[in-house]
């Protein structure tokens, strides 16, 4: 593939939509040339700050009718595998926000046709892509706790009263929205595979969507993950706590999507005593976590293989949310 502009086709024209075209206008390897929302208007505004890009009604005519390389699918949660199987059965590699669908067996139809389509598919996991999330990545590659016992993470936010997110009909609900990156988070730094879960979730009775899901993870080697995620906090918030045989690393925010990190290690003389690290982006830390996702996305399809957080990725991090709830409704643990 030549290294031309990549051209984007956005589907959901709503808040993450803007977000999408707002990054890529910082980009020097995409451009949006199409957008598609079922409300016009929604189309046409985001079109207009894309630079005059073309409108749709819908996936079907945006890849009849428009020469696009790449479908970004911003859609409510209900919606993404759908709009992600229609792109990848056209022949297009895609990048859906995560979670990329609402359960497993939706995440392994998607694996399954991007493999017979042979497309690039990107898992929209873009925290990973945060300098804080990053820099505990690389201390854990570097063994600075060694083994890893325990992990007690946190997901917080205030109540999602209104709109699609409050309502599970449509993959609404704080277990989906923040819980998907939290258990994606906890899986790549375990690195390992998850084999039981056992939940408690409560639910609002307004809304029914889930408030407050507390549950742990045990993996194949024996590490086990404490996880909360809710709708019922003051403000967005997650923290991490890794504890391993050589040492800790522990996560808290210091502002929106910036983190402190603290760590000691028995293992790496630089951090025999407890050191705070504040790894912090240049910019609004939104487009700067994009612009490195779209790096990794954009290397992926000119290498004509697979970026870093994969189809694969999407599907377990869904199988484990699935046992959530199923392990909630239950009050048994779920072997997963």
């Amino acid at each position: 593939m030549s290294d031309e502009r990549l051209r984007v086709g956005i589907v959901g024209c709503g808040y993450q939509g803007g977000r999408l075209v707002e990054a890529i206008g910082l980009s020097d390897s995409l451009v949006v040339v199409a957008c598609a929302d079922p409300d016009d208007a929604a189309a046409v505004q985001l079109a207009s700050t894309a630079g005059g890009a073309s409108t749709h009604a819908s996936t079907d005519d945006l890849l009849a009718n428009a020469d696009v390389d790449v479908v970004m699918v911003a859609t409510p949660h209900h919606l993404l595998a759908e709009h992600s199987l229609k792109a990848i059965r056209a022949g297009k590699h895609v990048l859906a926000e995560k979670p990329c669908a609402v359960n497993e067996a939706e995440a392994a139809a998607i694996e399954q046709a991007a493999a017979e389509a042979g497309v690039c598919y990107m898992a929209g996991y873009s925290f990973r892509y945060l300098p804080g999330w990053q820099k505990v990545n690389a201390l854990l590659a570097a063994g600075a706790v060694g083994e890893i016992v325990s992990v007690s993470g946190f997901f917080g936010m205030g109540p999602l009263s209104t709109g699609w997110m409050a309502d599970p009909a449509y993959g609404g609900g704080p277990l989906l929205y923040l819980g998907s990156h939290l258990v994606d988070q906890v899986l790549w730094y375990i690195a390992d595979e998850p084999v039981e879960v056992v939940a408690d979730v409560r639910y609002r009775a307004d809304t029914n969507a889930d408030e407050t899901a507390t549950f742990q993870i045990r993996f194949a080697r024996g590490a086990a993950a404490q996880c909360c995620v809710t709708q019922a906090a003051d403000r967005f918030r997650n923290t991490l706590a890794i504890v391993g045989r050589a040492g800790y690393v522990t996560m808290q925010p210091c502002g929106f999507l910036d983190y402190e990190i603290t760590v000691a290690s028995s293992a790496l003389p630089e951090y025999a005593e407890p050191l705070v690290l504040h790894p912090a982006a240049a910019g609004d830390p939104r487009n700067a976590k994009h612009l490195r996702q779209f790096a990794d996305l954009t290397a992926a399809i000119r290498q004509g293989c697979q970026p870093s957080v994969t189809v694969a990725d999407g599907r377990r991090v869904l199988r484990v949310l699935d046992a959530v709830v199923a392990s909630g409704r239950s009050g048994r643990p779920v072997v997963i």
